[in-house]
């Protein structure tokens, strides 16, 4: 279970600034507030047309996330329109809620260099204050620094600022950290995609994650080693992908800026795979998905759940809305 609850709070994470901490407002237990109106995305019904030809314009990606922290029920709604032009992100909308409290609107916004690179993810709430702030630099087609900022406005002992650094040897990429003893290992296979991270605390290894690819380029098992002892195995339909093309656009910028423990299987079975996931085995349980398409068997929605009861609950709805 403690693989399956890192893959899906991964997911929840990503599209929500990904390292994104709650508002501390919103991790208040004492919080009875009861907005009495779930204001979450009622779906952007844009073109879901049966042609095969048509291009992701607005991914929609719903959360609610319920589990016991030392006790503690916590319930977190996310809500993201993720809007999409000529296979890029441009922009997207997240709508964030913790124990009943009224929903609170981020409007996420990435900036891109000459080069079509992304220098920025920027992400504003609704008084206008930058809550979110993610600054890329680049040495070339390497991503040499990336800076990330959080602000809590309520309490400002909250705040986080975190400087990345990257170094390049042959097929492995080092992260050092400002002011950390961690650093993480990235190591890419000859398709350049993630096949093993490792994080070390003074120099010895503590957590490592290997991947591995069928001949597609499809993730088809994680395991880790460390801090986390765990292993996971992933499966999917014959149909392709229009998340891919979107997501591999910045493939890096995916991981690199990640917590050391976070795992990234699900990830890039979710993100980077050539078809839709469709199921995970979970140290020998497996989860199945219920995915729907259209005649031209172009995915249009998919759902994911699970219940454990009061420990830990998860519902994950996406929608997959196309455009000419």
């Amino acid at each position: 279970m403690k693989k399956l609850l890192l893959i899906l709070i991964s997911l929840s994470l990503f599209t929500a600034c990904e390292n994104e901490p709650l508002d501390n407002g919103f991790t208040d237990f004492n919080n009875n507030q009861n907005n009495g109106n779930n204001n979450g995305n009622n779906g952007n019904n844009g073109n879901n047309s049966n042609s095969d030809d048509l291009t992701l314009s607005v991914y929609e990606l719903d959360i609610d996330l319920s589990l016991s922290f030392f006790g503690f029920p916590i319930n977190t709604i996310t809500n993201s329109d993720i809007n999409i032009s000529n296979d890029i992100i441009i922009s997207s909308s997240i709508e964030l809620s913790a124990n009943n409290s009224s929903f609170v609107t981020e409007n996420q916004t990435i900036t891109r260099n000459a080069n079509g690179q992304v220098i920025s993810d920027i992400s504003v709430n609704e008084s206008g204050q930058n809550t979110n702030e993610y600054f890329v630099t680049y040495s070339g087609n390497n991503i040499s620094q990336i800076e990330y900022n959080y602000y809590d406005y309520e309490d400002p002992s909250y705040n986080e600022n975190h400087v990345y650094n990257y170094s390049y040897n042959g097929n492995v990429i080092t992260r050092t950290e400002v002011g950390s003893s961690i650093t993480v290992e990235f190591t890419l296979n000859n398709n350049d995609q993630l096949i093993r991270k490792e994080a070390f605390e003074n120099g010895a290894s503590i957590l490592a994650e290997d991947i591995t690819y069928n001949s597609e380029g499809n993730i088809i098992s994680s395991v880790s080693s460390g801090e986390s002892n765990n292993s996971a195995t992933y499966a999917y339909d014959n149909f392709e992908n229009p998340l891919k093309v979107v997501y591999d656009e910045s493939y890096l910028l995916n991981f690199l800026a990640d917590d050391y423990s976070d795992e990234i299987g699900g990830l890039i079975a979710q993100f980077h795979s050539t078809k839709n996931w469709n199921s995970v085995t979970v140290d020998g349980t497996t989860f199945n998905f219920d995915l729907q398409y259209n005649s031209a068997n172009r995915i249009q929605s998919r759902e994911i759940s699970y219940n454990y009861g009061p420990e830990f609950s998860i519902s994950i709805n996406e929608n997959f809305n196309y455009l000419n």
